[in-house]
C-alpha cells in the first residue's frame, strides 16, 4: 500500500509550494486536484490543500472532496493572502475541508494554515517564506507520527 498523497489547488503558487514541501518531508506523492485520483484505496493518508477563497476552499477542491473515496486518515492545509481576516477565515476553510472528509469516514490528523501571496491585493509578498516552509515540514512530520 502506498503511504500517502498530497492533493492541492493553487492560484498564485503559494499553496503549491506548501504542498511540495509537505510531500517531500513526508515522502508522499503530490498531484494537482485536476489530475487527482478519486479512488484512493491504495493510500493510507490523504493531505488536501487549498487557497482560502472567502472562508471556503477552491471550487475544484470542493468538488474533489465531494467525489473522492477518502482513505482512513487525512490532513488539511490552507494558504491565505488576505490581510487581517485571512487567518481567521482560514479556520472556517480548514473546518469545511475537514468536515467533508470526516463525513466520508476519514479521521483528521491535523490542519495547517500559512500566509501566501495575494495576487490582487499584493499582500504577503515573499510568502510562504523559508520559516513558513519549515513549519510545513514540521506539520508533515507530525501527521506522520500521528498516523502510526
Amino acid at each position: 500500500m502506498k503511504r500517502g498523497i498530497v492533493v492541492y489547488d493553487s492560484r498564485s503558487g503559494s499553496t503549491k509550494k506548501v504542498a511540495e514541501t509537505i510531500a517531500v518531508a513526508a515522502d508522499f506523492e503530490i498531484v494537482h486536484v485536476k489530475d487527482a485520483p478519486l479512488n484512493l484505496e491504495a493510500y493510507s493518508l490523504l493531505v488536501v490543500g487549498s487557497l482560502n477563497i472567502h472562508a471556503h476552499p477552491s471550487d475544484k477542491i470542493i468538488v474533489y472532496l465531494s467525489e473522492v473515496n477518502a482513505p482512513k486518515q487525512c490532513a488539511v492545509f490552507v494558504t491565505f493572502g488576505m490581510p487581517l481576516l485571512g487567518q481567521i477565515s482560514s479556520l472556517q476553510c480548514l473546518r469545511e475541508m475537514r468536515n467533508a472528509l470526516l463525513a466520508k469516514g476519514s479521521s483528521c490528523l491535523g490542519g495547517f494554515i500559512c500566509p501566501g501571496y495575494h495576487v490582487k491585493f499584493k499582500t504577503h509578498k515573499g510568502r510562504p517564506s523559508d520559516k513558513d516552509l519549515v513549519r510545513a515540514q514540521r506539520f508533515a512530520k507530525e501527521i506522520l507520527k500521528r498516523s502510526k
